[in-house]
This record gives structure tokens, C-alpha cells and sequence, in this order.
């Protein structure tokens, strides 16, 4: 299992902008540029607002600056100025991706369905626009049970033996500001006179799938050809699940080869969410005490408890 464990510290993430949200697509036409915002909003408190580019622009437009009923902390208009880089690196610091993406807050001051604008970029002498997008603005937000997804899935479901398995696990959200943990007595809380800290050892391959004795399960059955693991939650892009809108973002990705023949299931995840409606709320845990520390807790989140699904794959 020495291999699944060097391979998932093998990349080094270096993010330059610590909010910078990036996604690992192919390059298209509808995917060279893209907005990555929470598809319901409340009114009033305020929200991620990310634009994600596939490679750098020569230039930006957009078929308006301003977006009625959004409020932003930086206009349109200073993306091409604001755009932030991050690098994803291997061995000896070799750049292996590099991700560009344009952030800010984002306010709404009116209820109902906004529209965001067409936004154009320039790269190398073509033009790439963003797809149609809206957000639904309410006065109060229900979280419920299906605010968020984890799904696990693979491009086929039966494989040759010689093949090479690829399968994937996505978390799909109502909500930008989530954080995920798979319950493990490794975790630890500290509670002081003054503040209270959560404490985690190093992050194990289990507690990143969300199951139990995962990595027994892949020594087992299969060989590790590649892994990718999304460490900051940072790769996001907007995905569907039965035609309902996501924010979509990559947990895990796995390559591999089968040891023997048969048929393998993997799953299904386990996870603890703490979600906050907005970025208004998250910041709310943050509770200062008189003496000029903080409580740094959960409070103000609500807490789901969210199953994947299991995924079967045949081997051949």
C-alpha cells in the first residue's frame, strides 16, 4: 500500500490565492470559461463568485459589468487584472497543471432569478464565452438532506483485466461553503479557558474515501497506476445531478489495474457535512472572547450525515 500512499502526497498544490477555485476539464468551447457560484442564494448575505479559465485569457469582456440584483466585490470588469494562478507540481517542484480563476464575494440584493451576463475571453486569436447562468435569490434557505451528494462512478461498468480502471469520487453541493470529514477517533477536539481547537492528524486514504479499511480493499484487488486527490477542495466546476444544478467538486480520482477476475464493488462513502448557507454564516464561527482569541467551532452549521452510492464494476 506504500504506493497508493507515496502517490497521494506525490502532488504538491501551491496555492497562490487561498480562495482560488479550479477545475481539471477537458478544453472546450463551453468549458474554457465557466462561473462557479451556489445555485440558491439568500438575500443580503453574501456568497463565493468564482470564474474558472482553462488557460489564461489575452483578454475579457463581458455583455455587461454590473449584474442586476448581484452585488459584487469586484466588478467584472477587473477580472483580467484579478485573475489568480495556482499550480498543481510533482517531483523536483515540475509544474504539472497550471489553474487560473478570477474570485470574489457576491451579494444579492433582490429576490427571484438573476441572470449573470455572457462573459467572452480571447486566447491565442479565439473567443470562448460562458454558457447561460442563473442564480435564484430567497429569503431563507432549508437545508435539507438532499443539499448534497457523493457520488462515486467509473466510465464503464465491465472492464477487461488488462484494462485500466478509472473511478472517481464527486461531491455535488447546494452550498460553497461545506466541510467533510469521515468520523475517525484520530480526530481530536482541545478545549481551553479561552478557545477550543479541532485537531487532525495526517489525512489517511480512508478518511478521504469516506470507508473503512478502503485502503485494504485496494491493496487487495487492484494496482495503483494513479491517484488524485483534490487535497483543498479547491477543483470545482457546475455539474447535474437528475437535471438539479451542483457545485461539483473532485474528492478522489483513482487508476487502476484489476489483480484477478470478477466482480468488485467499491462504497459507499461515508461522511459528516458542516454547511453554511453563506459566507456570512460561515464567519459567524468565529466567536471572539474578551481577551482577543477566538472559539473556532462548527456553530452555525447544519450537520448532515451523507451515504454514496456503491459502485459495481465487472472485470472480465
Amino acid at each position: 500500500m506504500n504506493e497508493l500512499k507515496n502517490n497521494c502526497f506525490l502532488y504538491l498544490i501551491i496555492i497562490i490565492f487561498p480562495f482560488a477555485s479550479v477545475s481539471c476539464q477537458t478544453k472546450n468551447e463551453k468549458e474554457f470559461v465557466q462561473f462557479v457560484v451556489q445555485p440558491e442564494a439568500e438575500i443580503g448575505k453574501s456568497i463565493d463568485f468564482t470564474i474558472h479559465f482553462e488557460e489564461k485569457p489575452d483578454s475579457i469582456w463581458s455583455s455587461n459589468t454590473e449584474i442586476n440584483g448581484l452585488e459584487l466585490t469586484d466588478k467584472l470588469d477587473r477580472t483580467l487584472s484579478k485573475i489568480k494562478e495556482s499550480e498543481l507540481t510533482g517531483d523536483n517542484d515540475k509544474v504539472i497543471k497550471t489553474f487560473y480563476s478570477f474570485y470574489t464575494y457576491a451579494k444579492p440584493t433582490k429576490l427571484g432569478k438573476i441572470e449573470s451576463p455572457i462573459l467572452s475571453v480571447r486566447y491565442k486569436g479565439k473567443v470562448y464565452k460562458t454558457t447561460p447562468f442563473s442564480i435564484n435569490v430567497v429569503e431563507k434557505i432549508k437545508i435539507d438532506q438532499d443539499a448534497v451528494q457523493v457520488i462515486w462512478s467509473t466510465e464503464k461498468k465491465t472492464y477487461h483485466k488488462t484494462d485500466t480502471i478509472k473511478i472517481s469520487l464527486y461531491e455535488y453541493s447546494k452550498f460553497s461553503q461545506t466541510k467533510r470529514i469521515h468520523s475517525s477517533p484520530k480526530n481530536l477536539s482541545l478545549t481551553g479557558k479561552e478557545n477550543k481547537i479541532n485537531v487532525s492528524v495526517e489525512e489517511t486514504i480512508d478518511n478521504i474515501a469516506g470507508i473503512d479499511d478502503f485502503e485494504k480493499l485496494i491493496e487487495q484487488k487492484f494496482e495503483i497506476v494513479n491517484v488524485d486527490w483534490n487535497m483543498f477542495n479547491s477543483r470545482q466546476s457546475m455539474g447535474k445531478v437528475e437535471n438539479e444544478l451542483f457545485i461539483k467538486t473532485l474528492i478522489l480520482e483513482l487508476s487502476l489495474l484489476s489483480k484477478s477476475k470478477g466482480t468488485f464493488q467499491i462504497g459507499p462513502s461515508n461522511y459528516d457535512f458542516f454547511i453554511h448557507k453563506s459566507n456570512t454564516d460561515y464567519f459567524n464561527k468565529f466567536v471572539p472572547n474578551d481577551k482577543g482569541s477566538y472559539n473556532v467551532t462548527e456553530d452555525g452549521s447544519t450537520t448532515l450525515k451523507i451515504k454514496s452510492n456503491t459502485l459495481t464494476i465487472k472485470i472480465e
